[in-house]
């Protein structure tokens, strides 16, 4: 219902008269009066006003009064109106919701009503941006704590604010958050951490470094395991994340930790193509030779994926070519059968020598 219908009795037409002086300049028509009423505070105004008329219906820009209320911070308003039966978590053309709009404006006490009647705090608007995102913004560090503190009560042991800043890598968002008392370690329903849930859309997303950064250094454990039985590493290292790899590597990362099939994280970078952070890896001292499961060595894995560039990486730093697999065969077999002609050019003239 349009907002137009709120005026059609006369007490509505009798305050616009009466009190015309004292409205701000424009408005003029009886469709804004009652949003006017709730920035001015005129609640036994707005009391005999609203006596016959549908309390959640909305103006030009889908606001209700409640959303007028809260962005003003007119906390008797609210409280009239929501025990009238206006609606908490309606959106406007915008997507927001009156939460969205006490948070935008800092107004500390409206927040609180509204959470503590139920505000649904991960509401997103048409931007995808949650009532924190606006107080954030806005630099509300107050609100960003009141949030937080309505968070660890209410929605423990779930994907929480922190664990989005993550997945979105805003890293700026990540600091304030974790500034205003988030915890780094704090696991979501799959027993995520914000660390460990970023490791798991590294494939879908650029690289993570910004917020992987500001998460270690907030005290994180940096080798906590995803659902997989993977570290941040080694997700890094699959994924080919070279910024994200030499993050954890410089800041600590153990990279002596194996995945389920006992891959190491050199083999997950050959395996990517990820030259650089190979060469980081063998800069650092992993250990080159070590076997996955099936036996093979990070040269087997060249072999397999034809990385020729890699694999002169890996001979040039000690990698032995005549290691075998479960299956009795060296990586220049795997290269030959395989018709891989880049790792083969660069075994064999080493196979020569050897012979």
């Amino acid at each position: 219902m349009h907002s137009a219908s709120l005026f059609t009795n006369p007490y509505a037409i009798e305050v616009l008269r009466t009190k015309k002086e004292e409205l701000v300049e424009g408005i003029k028509d009886p469709d804004r009066l009652l949003n006017w009423l709730i920035d001015n505070g005129y609640l036994s105004e707005l009391e005999r006003t609203l006596k016959y008329n549908d309390i959640n219906a909305l103006n030009s820009s889908s606001e209700t009064l409640l959303h007028v209320a809260a962005a003003n911070g007119h906390l008797t308003i609210m409280e009239y109106l929501i025990s009238k039966g206006a609606k908490i978590d309606v959106k406007d053309k915008k997507g927001r919701t009156p939460l969205h709009g006490a948070a935008e404006k800092g107004h500390g006490d409206a927040v609180k009503v509204l959470l503590r009647c139920g505000a649904y705090m991960y509401g997103l608007d048409m931007e995808g941006r949650t009532p924190l995102h606006l107080a954030a913004q806005n630099n509300h560090s107050h609100i960003l704590k009141m949030l937080l503190k309505e968070e660890a009560r209410s929605y423990r042991n779930q994907r929480n604010f922190l664990h989005m800043a993550a997945l979105k890598d805003e890293s700026s968002l990540a600091k304030m958050l974790l500034k205003a008392g988030a915890s780094a370690d704090e696991k979501d329903e799959r027993g995520q951490t914000a660390l460990t849930s970023v490791d798991s859309n590294m494939a879908e997303r650029e690289n993570l470094h910004g917020i992987v950064a500001a998460l270690i250094d907030r005290g994180t454990d940096i080798n906590a395991y995803n659902e997989m039985q993977y570290t941040p590493l080694l997700l890094a290292c699959e994924t080919g994340k070279a910024e994200s790899a030499e993050v954890l590597i410089e800041k600590g990362a153990d990279f002596s930790i194996k995945t389920p099939a006992s891959d190491t994280a050199l083999h997950l970078a050959v395996q990517a193509g990820a030259a650089s952070i190979a060469n980081l890896l063998l800069r650092k001292g992993i250990e080159i030779n070590l076997m996955n499961q099936a036996n093979e060595t990070p040269l087997h894995i060249a072999a397999l994926h034809n990385k020729g560039a890699l694999a002169g990486l890996l001979v040039n730093a000690g990698a032995k070519i005549n290691a075998v697999t479960k299956e009795f065969v060296t990586p220049l077999h795997i290269a030959s059968q395989r018709g891989n002609t880049d790792v083969a050019q660069q075994l064999w003239p080493r196979k020569k020598r050897i012979l």
